[in-house]
């Protein structure tokens, strides 16, 4: 969990960029791009709604894939709105949800528990790891 401010982002890339790195030594940095280009669009795109001004991001890893949750993602009436934009439409910015749909097999939107009308995104990579079971790495808002 990390405020949803922009100069947070490199802290929650510092977080996750060596577990993703270990665990997947070829797709890592893709796979941090992905996760980084998600979490900047939290921040550039959050409503008041967002759970407490945080992102909340939780990676599970294992069985040769990689899961992450980015919670509070969205709206229900947002998702017809997320997609990429025509790459010939040539401008700077834009393109964090066509490299995601690249790097990532699965992206996906889930009901928030406990918030209606609020999504996750999920992202899916399946992929050779070296690592150990299924485990989760990251913070969440467990409702502690």
């Amino acid at each position: 969990m990390a405020p949803a401010e922009a100069q947070y982002l490199k802290a929650l890339r510092g977080f996750f960029q060596p577990i993703l790195e270990a665990e997947y030594p070829e797709k890592g940095s893709m796979l941090v791009l992905a996760l980084d280009e998600a979490c900047s669009n939290v921040v550039k795109h959050r409503r008041n709604a967002l759970m407490e001004g945080m992102v909340h991001v939780r990676a599970t890893i294992g069985g040769g894939a990689i899961r992450i949750e980015i919670g509070d993602f969205c709206g229900t009436d947002d998702i017809p709105n997320i997609k990429p934009r025509d790459l010939a439409d040539v401008r700077p910015g834009g393109l964090g949800t066509h490299f995601i749909a690249e790097i990532m097999d699965s992206v996906s939107f889930q009901p928030e528990p406990g918030f209606p009308g609020r999504m996750a995104l999920v992202l899916e990579k399946r992929t050779a790891g070296t690592g150990s079971p299924a485990k989760d790495e990251g913070a969440q808002d467990d409702g502690d």
